[in-house]
């Protein structure tokens, strides 16, 4: 991974000095995280579209307390995520 400078995320990581401020807290977790970071931005793929419907359920699972009966928990399930 480079910039438009064409300095590595590797030389940043090493070079950052720490400033005492909410920058320290992001350079820490990139540095545990960068495997991670690093695959996802090399990778076409993304859990971006399961993650919103979890969110579609979970707000109608809040909104809907008390339904009757499972079977009309997932019929409303199924019409929502269509």
């Amino acid at each position: 991974m480079h910039n438009r400078d064409g300095e590595s995320l590797t030389s940043i990581l090493k070079n950052y000095i720490p400033m005492g401020n909410a920058m320290d807290t992001a350079i820490s977790t990139l540095k545990k995280n960068r495997s991670s970071v690093v695959a996802s931005c090399s990778s076409a793929f993304s859990n971006g579209a399961i993650e919103g419907i979890n969110r579609k359920i979970k707000t109608l699972k809040r909104a809907c307390y008390g339904f009757t009966n499972m079977s009309h928990f997932r019929t409303r399930i199924l019409l929502i995520v269509k």
